[in-house]
């Protein structure tokens, strides 16, 4: 077996370093063998030695909401386990062998002394950079996957309510039609002429709770005398449509038992065959209005870049995020006179998304998001408060670092806030966080643009 001195001298990463700081890092090192699948850096665990590839291939992966997400593949003559060192923090991802594989571990001490030498800095400045490009590449991808799907999953808890109201009012529509078809065949038996009897009842009227249910008690007892079927389905609608048992009893009068019965009968499911119409105008338009805000919300077949008014993105995402945040208390405060903002729409709606997700993640059993917007000088300024337990003093100045997170491994890629920050300051804007026991504020300020309106 060869020795840690003379695997690491054949290795491009080491072979042109100084003797003496090679045999010192050699001395601290040890050479392992791992077998397939076996774990030797878990995410969010402590920095303690960094690896190098001798044989074999390694998988490095961070655990996504729902699935692993596969970072990159390693081989031989590869390090692993350099950055955390370097930033002196948890690791960002977990390391799984792929085959039997043989490494050197160096410990944080010989790692210490490897970077005095200013050749292995560019090296492993080089090789962080590009792991990190490629590593920050795939986890936007699967951020902005995870965005869709978590707005995909909200958007079908809003459509959902709407969508079976309208499939019941479809139902029961089909069927008052049916009913009132029937009824107009027995008026025609009868001879009696509908157009001479019915007149356009008086919807003008308010009624207070308990009025309208006497009303409609009264209304449902004259129809079950007229021989009505279903008099308690059809003595509301009617009540909504301005009738009492007093109009009913002049359009029956001077009518036989059945003619009467099928005369009320027809009104009363014209009645509530209007209802239902009305039933499937609201669950329709309401589901229109969903698609009109998530075509608004992406800015589909819009420039790039816009005049915006970052308020009507903040309403809309609230509206997309409403199932999450059932149990919070939402307090908007914008000015009149806002000021427009020039910014690609859909980035700035992924700002919002990001931060009111995460204020709503922040307050779990409940509380109070507060947003507000205002002008100050030549500035829009817009913040998202959270009433909950706020970030500790030592996670503040890291909230915007790519894979920095406070979460637990599944929970997040720690590249929401980076996200959130590289897209405000594309769009020429500034972002702070100040946090305490009673909560966390974020800051949003953004050049002011006149409108052309």
């Amino acid at each position: 077996m060869r020795s840690v001195s003379e695997i690491l001298r054949g290795l491009p990463y080491f072979s042109d370093l100084e003797d003496e700081l090679l045999d010192r890092v050699c001395a601290a090192s040890d050479q392992i063998e791992i077998e397939p699948q076996q774990t030797i850096i878990e995410e969010k665990s402590h920095s303690e030695e960094m690896y190098v590839i001798v044989e074999g291939r390694l998988e490095v992966w961070k655990t996504g909401p729902t699935r692993k997400i596969v970072l990159a593949a390693l081989g031989p003559g590869d390090v692993v386990g350099e950055m955390a060192l370097l930033d002196k923090a948890p690791r960002t991802a977990s390391v799984t062998s792929l085959t039997d594989s043989t490494l050197i571990r160096i410990p944080a001490s010989a790692f210490e002394d490897l970077i005095t030498d200013s050749r292995v800095v560019r090296r492993m400045f080089h090789t962080v950079i590009s792991r990190l490009r490629g590593i920050e590449e795939t986890l936007r991808h699967e951020e902005r996957m995870a965005a869709l799907g978590r707005m995909a999953a909200q958007l079908m808890h809003e459509l959902n309510n709407p969508a079976a109201a309208v499939a019941r009012s479809a139902s029961g529509l089909a069927a008052t039609y049916q009913a009132l078809g029937d009824a107009a065949v027995k008026l025609a038996k009868t001879g009696v002429e509908i157009s001479s009897r019915v007149s356009a009842p008086d919807r003008s009227i308010e009624l207070d709770p308990l009025t309208r249910s006497d009303l409609e008690d009264a209304m449902a007892e004259k129809l079950e005398k007229l021989g009505v079927l279903n008099p308690w389905e059809l003595a509301p609608t009617l009540v909504q449509d301005g009738w009492d048992s007093g109009a009913l009893d002049n359009l029956v009068e001077g009518l036989d038992q059945e003619s009467g019965a099928a005369l009320a009968s027809w009104v009363g499911l014209r009645s509530l065959a209007s209802q239902v119409i009305g039933e499937l105008q609201i669950g329709v338009g309401r589901i229109s209005e969903l698609v009109r805000i998530v075509k608004d919300y992406s800015y589909l077949d819009q420039a790039p870049v816009q005049e915006i008014d970052p308020t009507a993105g903040i309403a809309d995402t609230l509206v997309l995020l409403k199932h999450k945040l059932g149990n919070v208390e939402v307090v908007t405060d914008f000015a009149s006179d806002l000021a427009h903002i020039e910014a690609p729409g859909r980035d700035i709606n992924q700002v919002w998304t990001n931060l009111i997700d995460n204020a709503a993640d922040a307050m779990p059993d409940g509380g109070t998001m507060t947003i507000k917007a205002t002008n100050i000088d030549d500035s829009v300024v817009i913040t998202v408060a959270d009433s909950g337990t706020g970030i500790e003093p030592e996670h503040i100045e890291r909230l915007f670092d790519p894979f920095f997170t406070t979460k637990e491994p599944g929970e997040g890629t720690g590249l929401g806030l980076y996200t959130v920050n590289t897209l405000v300051t594309r769009a020429g804007g500034t972002i702070e966080a100040t946090s305490g026991p009673d909560g966390t504020i974020f800051t949003i300020t953004f050049p002011a643009v006149e409108s052309a309106g």
